[in-house]
């Protein structure tokens, strides 16, 4: 997997680099982005420390979610299923979108209409992206904090 300009990947053969080692083969093995649960337990197997496994896998899990991961999102794809809201108005997705999603029980999503459609995806690959954006966007004349304000002041100087 390569490594991302946000996230840098440790130093081959240290405790930390076994840990994205174990993530990125769960997920090759499983074609999608290995859930925290199996990258903790494998590493705690191996008799590694679960705080540490845990560290790892978040910083990892960042560095996937920028670099798409070895499977781009537009690649994954599940069967077109019915869904139906519930009276209380909640959707049940299925396990098998959930997985190709990369999400969990604990996962924080967002959501928007666009063009009719109901677009969910994890609040953490909607942060990447966007972040991603303002990276690339970014032309690199200085503090975007340092212009708001040389802007501010130069407008209260006209007021």
């Amino acid at each position: 997997m390569p490594s991302t300009q946000y996230v840098k990947r440790p130093t081959h053969g240290s405790q930390t680099a076994r840990v994205w080692e174990l993530a990125d083969k769960i997920s090759q093995e499983k074609g999608r982005c290995a859930t925290w649960r199996e990258v903790v337990d494998a590493y705690v197997q191996e008799s590694g420390n679960q705080n540490t496994a845990s560290t790892q896998y978040y910083l990892w899990r960042k560095s996937y979610v920028v670099s798409g991961g070895p499977l781009p999102p537009s690649q994954v794809n599940t069967d077109s299923v019915m869904l139906q809201i519930g009276r209380d108005g909640r959707v049940l997705v299925p396990q098998a979108m959930r997985t190709a999603m990369g999400i969990d029980d604990n996962t924080k999503l967002t959501a928007r209409v666009e063009n009719g459609e109901l677009r969910i995806m994890p609040q953490k690959l909607a942060f990447a992206r966007l972040q991603a954006l303002v990276k690339q966007q970014d032309k690199g004349e200085g503090s975007a904090v340092s212009e708001l304000l040389a802007e501010r002041r130069m407008e209260a100087k006209r007021a």
